[in-house]
Protein backbone atom coordinates (compact mmCIF):
# COMPACT_ATOMS: atom_id res chain seq x y z
CA UNK A 1 0.00 0.00 0.00
CA UNK A 2 2.75 2.38 0.78
CA UNK A 3 4.74 1.49 -2.58
CA UNK A 4 1.60 2.70 -4.78
CA UNK A 5 1.08 5.88 -2.38
CA UNK A 6 4.67 6.76 -2.98
CA UNK A 7 4.05 5.95 -6.36
CA UNK A 8 1.02 7.92 -6.83
CA UNK A 9 3.05 11.21 -5.07
CA UNK A 10 5.60 11.04 -7.31
CA UNK A 11 3.16 10.51 -10.24
CA UNK A 12 1.57 14.08 -9.07
CA UNK A 13 5.35 15.60 -8.34
CA UNK A 14 6.06 14.75 -12.30
CA UNK A 15 3.01 16.34 -13.23
CA UNK A 16 3.14 19.40 -11.45
CA UNK A 17 6.97 19.85 -12.69
CA UNK A 18 5.66 19.67 -16.43
CA UNK A 19 2.71 21.99 -15.84
CA UNK A 20 4.61 24.40 -13.58
CA UNK A 21 4.99 28.00 -15.06
CA UNK A 22 8.82 27.50 -15.92
CA UNK A 23 7.79 24.97 -18.41
CA UNK A 24 5.64 27.27 -20.36
CA UNK A 25 7.13 28.89 -23.37
CA UNK A 26 9.65 25.92 -23.64
CA UNK A 27 10.11 24.60 -27.10
CA UNK A 28 8.08 27.51 -28.54
CA UNK A 29 9.31 29.47 -31.61
CA UNK A 30 10.76 32.57 -29.89
CA UNK A 31 11.47 34.88 -33.17
CA UNK A 32 11.56 34.59 -36.76
CA UNK A 33 14.29 35.78 -39.18
CA UNK A 34 13.52 36.86 -42.69
CA UNK A 35 16.29 37.28 -45.31
CA UNK A 36 16.28 37.27 -49.04
CA UNK A 37 15.88 39.45 -52.42
CA UNK A 38 14.05 42.85 -51.94
CA UNK A 39 15.03 43.08 -48.07
CA UNK A 40 18.04 45.54 -47.08
CA UNK A 41 17.93 43.82 -44.28
CA UNK A 42 16.60 40.88 -42.03
CA UNK A 43 12.93 41.06 -41.11
CA UNK A 44 12.69 39.72 -37.27
CA UNK A 45 9.33 38.55 -36.56
CA UNK A 46 8.39 38.80 -32.57
CA UNK A 47 4.76 39.26 -33.00
CA UNK A 48 2.76 36.57 -30.88
CA UNK A 49 0.34 35.64 -33.00
CA UNK A 50 2.59 34.49 -35.95
CA UNK A 51 4.85 33.02 -33.36
CA UNK A 52 2.26 30.79 -32.15
CA UNK A 53 1.66 29.35 -36.38
CA UNK A 54 5.19 28.51 -36.36
CA UNK A 55 5.60 26.37 -33.70
CA UNK A 56 8.62 24.26 -35.19
CA UNK A 57 7.99 21.47 -32.69
CA UNK A 58 4.09 21.34 -33.94
CA UNK A 59 4.82 21.72 -37.64
CA UNK A 60 1.42 23.34 -38.25
CA UNK A 61 2.99 25.82 -40.99
CA UNK A 62 3.83 22.69 -42.91
CA UNK A 63 1.56 21.66 -45.20
CA UNK A 64 1.33 18.51 -47.80
CA UNK A 65 3.63 17.47 -50.27
CA UNK A 66 4.31 20.16 -53.29
CA UNK A 67 6.17 20.21 -56.66
CA UNK A 68 9.24 22.32 -56.74
CA UNK A 69 7.71 26.19 -57.37
CA UNK A 70 9.26 28.16 -60.61
CA UNK A 71 13.02 28.81 -59.88
CA UNK A 72 12.35 32.47 -60.80
CA UNK A 73 9.99 32.95 -58.01
CA UNK A 74 12.17 34.40 -54.90
CA UNK A 75 13.35 32.52 -52.06
CA UNK A 76 13.25 33.92 -48.77
CA UNK A 77 15.13 32.15 -46.29
CA UNK A 78 13.46 31.71 -43.00
CA UNK A 79 14.93 31.43 -39.35
CA UNK A 80 13.78 30.19 -36.34
CA UNK A 81 14.92 30.74 -32.55
CA UNK A 82 13.68 28.41 -30.51
CA UNK A 83 12.80 28.32 -26.59
CA UNK A 84 13.98 26.10 -24.28
CA UNK A 85 13.97 25.36 -20.86
CA UNK A 86 17.85 26.31 -21.01
CA UNK A 87 16.80 29.57 -22.93
CA UNK A 88 16.41 30.41 -26.39
CA UNK A 89 18.28 28.70 -29.22
CA UNK A 90 19.48 30.96 -32.10
CA UNK A 91 18.91 29.34 -35.23
CA UNK A 92 17.90 26.41 -34.22
CA UNK A 93 16.00 25.80 -37.35
CA UNK A 94 15.66 26.83 -40.74
CA UNK A 95 13.23 26.77 -44.08
CA UNK A 96 13.19 27.91 -47.38
CA UNK A 97 9.71 30.02 -48.45
CA UNK A 98 8.82 30.81 -52.30
CA UNK A 99 5.59 32.67 -52.99
CA UNK A 100 3.25 32.57 -55.77
CA UNK A 101 2.66 35.89 -56.62
CA UNK A 102 -0.12 35.60 -58.29
CA UNK A 103 -2.15 32.99 -56.29
CA UNK A 104 -0.84 34.40 -53.45
CA UNK A 105 0.20 30.42 -52.71
CA UNK A 106 2.83 29.76 -49.90
CA UNK A 107 5.78 26.97 -50.80
CA UNK A 108 8.51 26.17 -48.25
CA UNK A 109 11.38 23.48 -48.54
CA UNK A 110 13.07 21.39 -45.79
CA UNK A 111 16.64 21.20 -46.52
CA UNK A 112 17.60 17.39 -46.56
CA UNK A 113 20.77 16.09 -46.37
CA UNK A 114 23.72 17.30 -47.93
CA UNK A 115 22.53 20.36 -47.31
CA UNK A 116 24.30 21.87 -44.66
CA UNK A 117 21.11 23.35 -42.94
CA UNK A 118 19.83 19.67 -42.14
CA UNK A 119 21.98 18.82 -39.55
CA UNK A 120 21.24 22.00 -38.06
CA UNK A 121 17.74 21.20 -38.67
CA UNK A 122 17.48 17.30 -37.20
CA UNK A 123 19.26 18.78 -34.16
CA UNK A 124 16.02 20.13 -33.61
CA UNK A 125 13.33 17.97 -34.66
CA UNK A 126 13.84 15.45 -37.15
CA UNK A 127 10.86 15.00 -40.10
CA UNK A 128 12.08 11.66 -41.87
CA UNK A 129 9.75 12.06 -44.89
CA UNK A 130 9.43 15.54 -45.43
CA UNK A 131 13.04 16.39 -45.00
CA UNK A 132 14.67 17.40 -48.48
CA UNK A 133 11.21 18.33 -49.48
CA UNK A 134 8.69 20.70 -50.96
CA UNK A 135 5.52 21.68 -48.98
CA UNK A 136 2.89 23.79 -49.21
CA UNK A 137 2.83 26.59 -46.70
CA UNK A 138 0.51 26.95 -44.55
CA UNK A 139 -2.35 29.76 -45.49
CA UNK A 140 -2.27 31.46 -42.38
CA UNK A 141 1.25 31.39 -41.87
CA UNK A 142 2.25 32.32 -45.88
CA UNK A 143 0.20 35.20 -45.36
CA UNK A 144 1.64 35.90 -42.20
CA UNK A 145 5.21 35.83 -44.03
CA UNK A 146 4.10 37.11 -46.92
CA UNK A 147 2.85 40.58 -44.97
CA UNK A 148 6.40 40.91 -44.19
CA UNK A 149 7.95 40.52 -47.62
CA UNK A 150 8.36 43.38 -50.45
Amino acid sequence: MKIKGLGLVALLVALGTVASPQAVGIKETAKLTISGPGLRRPVEIRDPAVLALSNVFGGSFIGSAAAAPEETWPRYTVVFDVQHRNGVEAAAYVVHYVRDAATGEGFIYLPGRGDPRYRRNVHTILRTYQDGTWRHASRAWSQAIAARLP
